[in-house]
């Protein structure tokens, strides 16, 4: 390459290549920067880093992201990022059923014995003779006799051949209940037991047996039933801790089963106050149609915003001019004309005789539209705006069309 030697030429002055306002510009932005040195790496000022790099200029290191900014590096308002906040989930209308509690386990409690039970004695009163009463008293001792010598089956054997002798006492079934409570027969001991007292309602042994026996197979609130009256006739220290146990299962029971009404009442309220406000919700609905003389969201099978097919309504002919709205009213109202309206076929026929009253001649033969036609020209007093063969004009579906023209005197035109 070549070089000039020589004076370099004359360069205009930097005043006549920038004007004031842009030098004011340039001093308002290397301020902003000197505030802020992270604005360079702004995408608007990319042009301009470019430039000091080319000069050979230290640019100042970028922040990493989410480093807060050097203290005193930017005076002005900052954005803080915030952590995304955490949606509180809505609790579900219906509470989710609580799992049922695992049953403690009952190291005492005994399994249900099978029929058939011990034999009970001959139902009502008999006569027993001196034979037979002698022999039921030397079986009642034998069955003490082998208790006492801790044969408790024994025991059940001769106290059972006492028993169907006959007369027997409530007494005689709620030793042969204990008996049996022994053997660990808890389902025979309560039908013993139920025998005795439906002789002797204030038996307070056969209440107390049947309550322990209950105990023994997990009836915890017939347990404490019948330990409770048992006690209450005749209190027995021996069953206290007993009854304390069953006193505190029962009490559990009583508890889930508070908090189970407790939360079907709640279910129940929810449900009824759903109700008042769906009933509120229609009422309101058509309170509005009401005053607007339409039928809230459209005629079911296609008359939008009201009777399509009458003048002066949306979608179709109109509603007679003067016609009373309360006409219109009493049709929404009546069950079987809404009902027909939501029919395909029915609304369709409806369009179509619409459009053109004298159509109707179509479905004369059409029992069904016929009958729903003749249903609308009664609640519209007759006829609807120039459709032909209305009841009050005393012509068939298929009479001409036109206006009804009636006679009046002279007098009463104004």
């Amino acid at each position: 390459d070549r070089f000039l030697i020589g004076p370099r030429p004359a360069r205009p002055s930097p005043r006549a290549m920038v004007d004031a306002a842009q030098v004011k510009a340039l001093e308002a932005l290397v301020a902003k920067l000197q505030e802020d040195p992270t604005l360079v790496y702004s995408p608007e000022l990319g042009f301009f880093k470019d430039f000091l790099q080319s000069w050979g200029a230290k640019i100042p290191s970028k922040p990493a992201s989410g480093a807060g900014a050097a203290p005193g590096a930017n005076s002005g308002p900052q954005r803080m990022e915030t952590p995304p906040e955490k949606k509180v989930e809505s609790e579900p209308e219906e509470e989710s059923e609580e799992e049922p509690e695992e049953e403690e386990e009952d190291p005492e409690r005994l399994p249900e014995d099978p029929e058939p039970y011990p034999d009970k004695g001959p139902e009502g009163e008999i006569e027993l003779s001196d034979e037979q009463m002698d022999k039921q008293g030397e079986l009642k001792q034998a069955a003490a006799e082998a208790l006492e010598d801790g044969d408790t089956a024994k025991a059940l054997d001769k106290f059972t051949e006492a028993i169907k002798i006959g007369n027997v006492s409530a007494m005689m079934y709620a030793k042969r209940a204990e008996i049996l409570f022994k053997l660990k027969r808890p389902c025979a001991c309560i039908a013993d037991c139920d025998a005795a007292l439906a002789i002797n309602p204030d038996s307070a042994k056969a209440y107390k047996i049947r309550g322990k026996a209950h105990r023994k197979l997990g009836h915890w609130e017939q347990a404490h039933q019948d330990l409770a009256t048992g006690q209450k006739l005749d209190f027995d220290d021996d069953l206290v801790e007993m009854q304390k146990l069953v006193d505190h299962k029962f009490k559990k029971i009583e508890e889930k089963r508070v908090k189970q009404r407790l939360k079907d009442e709640k279910r129940k309220v929810k449900e009824m106050k759903k109700r008042k406000e769906e009933a509120k919700r229609a009422y309101e609905e058509a309170k509005r149609a009401e005053s607007s003389g339409g039928f809230p969201g459209g005629f079911p099978g296609g008359f939008p915003g009201g009777m399509g097919g009458f003048p002066g309504m949306p979608g179709g002919m109109g509603m007679p001019a003067g016609m009373d709205p309360s006409m219109l009213q009493g049709l929404m109202s009546d069950p079987e004309l809404l009902q027909a309206f939501s029919n395909p076929k029915m609304a369709a026929a409806m369009q179509d005789i619409m459009s053109n009253p004298a159509n109707i001649s179509k479905y004369q033969s059409d029992p069904e539209i016929m009958g729903i036609m003749q249903k609308m020209m009664s609640k519209f007093g007759g006829g609807m705006g120039g459709m032909p063969g209305g009841p009050a004009a005393g012509a068939g579906a298929g009479a001409g069309s036109g206006p009804v023209v009636e006679e009046c005197d002279a007098d009463e035109v104004d």
